[in-house]
């Protein structure tokens, strides 16, 4: 048997030299960008605009990552009134700073972001509304569209989603124009004042409760130990004088009306809840801290069932914000409650006279 000659080389497959020719070329691309980055030739300034080719790269990148993200979130009812007339007041309060008012012209100083922030009216011709939510409650990097302020309020977010979607519909011209924002009048947006009432069942009716608990809840607002991506930044503006001004406003104000209608059944079982709570759930009585004994605790008498309802869902879950010695002593009260037990407890308080005040 012969043996094999020494010294003879092998002729490379077309593969192999295909694979090496690859190796060289990137490692010439990798090279060569290196050598781009660090030249420092890229105007990186938000006055001029990106290359066309890097605007079709990051776009695309853009929405894969959010129709990714956003394809499995579900919708609720956007179509539901206290949803989309609460998310008008949210959007003025925190969208119109750098969006501008639908349909007009933004703030010179933000026209010169780069991306500039869009006009938000055409939201729903670019994206899905799981889409939407998304990029609200999740900002987008190197943009400046920040994160939603509040983690885990989806809530607050499906109702900008909702506006916006009514705002496509019904297009900029159905938008109500507010007047000048002070701390009275960024709060009468959503709660009232004395001369209307909330504009949404998803918020609370602030008329005749305790100045003490009104101020109490401001200030946790304000040091961010509870969660709400529309009150802590109007909180954080707010001086010690103008939040105990606000809190002895509205307790000055008569309290709300009972509401009626509710299942005859749904008021005797959280009657129930109320006064003798659920001991087997380990869940305490409603009274023994609201009944009116103690001004830090307010009252629940002829409160919106939707926002008690709401709240009780938040303080549930344990990824909701509210690290104040109430807020955390509500998350261990009411965590054995299930959800047709919430929702009979916020129709019983709801449907009940507010009590009159002790002299």
């Amino acid at each position: 048997m012969p043996e094999p000659k020494l010294g003879v080389d092998h002729p490379l497959s077309r593969a192999q030299r295909l694979g090496i020719a690859a190796l060289f070329v990137l490692g010439a691309m990798a090279i060569s960008g290196g050598a781009f980055i660090l030249s420092g030739i890229y105007n990186i300034g938000a006055s001029r605009d990106h290359w066309s080719v890097t605007n079709f790269l990051i776009t695309i990148l853009r929405d894969r990552s959010i129709s990714f993200a956003a394809g499995s979130i579900p919708v609720p009812d956007l179509d539901d009134p206290d949803l989309y007339l609460l998310g008008q007041e949210h959007f003025r309060g925190a969208c119109t700073g750098c969006h501008g008012l639908p349909g007009g012209q933004i703030n010179p100083v933000y026209q010169n972001m780069l991306p500039q922030p869009p006009d938000l009216t055409g939201a729903f011709h670019d994206y899905s509304a799981n889409e939407i939510f998304w990029i609200v409650y999740n900002g987008l990097k190197y943009t400046g569209m920040p994160a939603w302020p509040a983690d885990g309020r989806t809530d607050e977010v499906w109702s900008v989603v909702a506006f916006l979607q009514r705002l496509h519909i019904e297009g900029p011209g159905s938008y109500a124009q507010g007047g000048e924002a002070t701390a009275l009048t960024n709060c009468a947006r959503c709660h009232g004042d004395e001369q209307t009432g909330p504009i949404s069942n998803l918020v609370p009716d602030l008329d005749g409760l305790s100045e003490p608990y009104l101020a109490r809840a401001l200030d946790e607002y304000r040091s961010e130990l509870r969660a709400s991506g529309i009150m802590e930044p109007l909180a954080h503006q707010m001086s010690d004088e103008e939040l105990q001004r606000l809190a002895g406003y509205y307790a000055a104000l008569p309290p709300p009306q009972p509401q009626t209608g509710f299942p005859a059944e749904d008021i005797e079982l959280g009657r129930r809840i109320a006064t003798e709570g659920v001991p087997e759930q380990r869940v305490p009585a409603c009274d023994s801290c609201h009944s009116g004994a103690n001004p830090q605790t307010p009252r629940l008498e002829a409160q919106s069932t939707r926002y008690m309802a709401t709240q009780l869902d938040l303080w549930r879950h344990e990824g909701y914000r509210d690290v104040s010695a109430q807020g955390s002593l509500m998350a261990q009260a009411v965590r054995g409650l299930n959800e047709s037990q919430a929702l009979a407890v916020s129709r019983y308080y709801a449907s009940q006279p507010v009590p009159e005040a002790a002299p």
